[in-house]
């Protein structure tokens, strides 16, 4: 009773950090008007505070005391917490309501605008990107509690969870903030959120995992050796799957032989519960990597299916509709029926609704057809404009020829030209197939969503 009296408590004082150090009214708004869920913002409006509301916004290191001030209570709470609080979901919601606390303080404080930016989304966001890096970093200690209680249980929890990082990797865009099931107008959530810190998350357990597994088999100096040297191995395969830059290898490698070798001092126990906990570490590892990179190129092929076949019907139709009529339509509900029988919708993810559609915009001899993709691309197609004159056709020296003793003779710009890029082979199959539809424009996503870091 006593620990779930200490969780409510932490929740209400995670409820009045967001009130109180969240963005809250313009000069031009009244505090009355607001909706119930707005912030009062009282951390930068409040007189008593005002000193410290100036150092926060003079921008750092003055903004470190404000901010620091800030994070010592609920600080001070989880590492009390800690200690009061023993289940692994007890901790996890400790932690999860400790980083919601810190977000809340940071952007409050700091960043007022993007707050504002995101209106009622921002405590969905934050809510859930703090949720997605605190579920991955307790997943093996959860899995491990939940398998002493119910196999049965912990089959169903694990597919509940890979069931979530696969929607919320395909179905939030990031994008188009309009759209239904879309929460993040930034790519919070599946960039950072599960590519990012979630994927480094998984490969830290695997890594080490790995290296209990080891050491508990063969104790002794050499097992510790052997240990840290699979957990390196793991750190570098692991790091050859997420990162696309080679010079990310090197941290995630040290990174991983850090928590692998405190994971070995702290976890001294009986060889055999030692294995059995890396070898639960380890899976939870890498399937939380196959299940956060796999939903990612998942997404990736919905793109490449919305742009390389769907979208091809549409500008199919387009060229068609200008052949006939001299020009491109005004929208596309004029290509039906004659040209299409209906106007086809992008697959964003599995869930469909009607915010699942192309975006067209007619700019007389050119046009622009988008839509909100997976992940975080936004994909557009453009054909070329078509130039009634080109430069040289206009005089030479214009400025030159002007009387007027206000104004100078504009120098000649130099002509530079910038080194070619060598296309890539996605980019070469992409052109090659609008060519054999006749089309020479371009997409702003010729490739699937890269991989950033």
């Amino acid at each position: 009773m006593l620990r779930f009296a200490y969780l409510v408590g932490v929740l209400g004082l995670a409820v009045f950090y967001y009130y109180f150090f969240g963005a809250g009214p313009t000069p031009s708004e009244y505090i009355e008007d607001l909706e119930w869920w707005r912030p009062w913002g009282t951390a930068m409006h409040w007189p008593v505070l005002m000193g410290l509301a100036q150092m926060a916004r003079a921008g750092l290191p003055q903004a470190l005391e404000p901010i620091l001030l800030g994070w010592l209570p609920p600080l001070l709470v989880a590492g009390v917490g800690w200690r009061v609080l023993r289940s692994a979901l007890g901790r996890a919601l400790l932690v999860f309501l400790t980083l919601l606390m810190l977000v809340f303080v940071y952007y409050g404080l700091r960043a007022e605008q993007v707050w504002r930016f995101f209106e009622w989304r921002f405590i969905a966001v934050a809510a859930s990107f703090c949720a997605v890096v605190t579920a991955i970093a307790f997943a093996a200690t959860l899995l491990d509690e939940t398998l002493r209680r119910s196999r049965a249980l912990a089959l169903v929890a694990t597919l509940a969870a890979l069931a979530g990082i696969f929607l919320l990797s395909t179905e939030v865009t990031g994008t188009n903030s309009t759209m239904q099931f879309n929460i993040s107008p930034w790519p919070i959530i599946t960039l950072f959120g599960f590519l990012l810190a979630g994927a480094t998350i998984a490969a830290l357990h695997a890594a080490s995992g790995a290296a209990l597994f080891v050491s508990a088999r063969m104790p002794g100096a050499l097992g510790v050796g052997l240990g840290l040297f699979a957990a390196a191995a793991v750190s570098a395969l692991a790091g050859w799957f997420i990162f696309s830059s080679p010079r990310a290898l090197a941290p995630l490698v040290v990174l991983g032989l850090v928590v692998a070798g405190v994971r070995l001092l702290l976890g001294r126990r009986a060889p055999q519960s030692a294995a059995r906990a890396g070898a639960i570490r380890f899976a939870t590892g890498v399937v939380l990597l196959v299940a956060i990179m796999g939903s990612a190129t998942i997404a990736g092929a919905m793109q490449r299916h919305a742009r390389d076949v769907t979208a091809l019907q549409v500008l199919d139709a387009l060229e068609a509709y200008k052949k006939d009529n001299g020009g491109y339509p005004d929208s596309l509900d004029a290509l039906v029926p004659k040209y299409l029988a209906q106007v086809p919708r992008p697959p964003i993810g599995l869930i469909r609704d009607e915010d699942d559609r192309f975006s067209y915009s007619n700019y007389g001899d050119s046009y622009a057809l988008e839509f909100a993709s997976v992940l975080w691309v936004q994909c557009q197609y453009s054909p070329p404009y078509e130039f009634a004159a080109s430069d040289k056709d206009a005089p030479e020296d214009e400025a030159d020829t002007s009387d007027s003793p206000y104004e100078t003779a504009k120098p000649k710009t130099p002509a530079v030209a910038a080194a070619p890029k060598q296309p890539s082979e996605e980019d070469l199959a992409l052109k090659a197939t609008l060519a054999k539809h006749g089309l020479n424009g371009s997409w702003t996503c010729p490739k699937e969503p890269p991989k950033l870091w």
